[in-house]
């Protein structure tokens, strides 16, 4: 191989590692901005005010946020899943853990 190419070669190297870097980046800020909104759907579940009324139907809101959240990120489900743990104590709704799981919660 001529030095012109070897030359030629190590610029491609070196072009193709600097845009790996550049997306790893990319992925790892969207990791994490997928996690701070997970935390922010806490917070604002646990702040929304829960009806005087709801009785027994205050027991199948962790259902209805997982399913709702399984159907919002099924294009995605593949790289991410959501995660929402919702207790629910008497009339009191309450978020101890909200997260993403998947290939994309493993980037570091």
């Amino acid at each position: 191989m001529s030095p012109d190419m070897q030359k030629y070669n190590k610029a491609v190297e070196k072009l193709c590692t600097e845009c790996a870097a550049d997306i790893f980046k990319l992925i790892s800020n969207c990791r994490n901005s997928a996690s701070l909104r997970m935390g922010k759907l806490a917070d604002e579940i646990e702040k929304l005010q829960v009806p005087n009324s709801a009785g027994g139907d205050l027991a199948k809101v962790p259902d209805l946020v997982l399913a709702t959240l399984k159907k919002g990120g099924t294009r995605y489900a593949n790289i991410a899943t959501f995660g929402v743990r919702v207790n629910v104590s008497g009339n009191k709704v309450s978020v101890p853990a909200a997260g993403i799981s998947g290939p994309l919660a493993g980037i570091v």
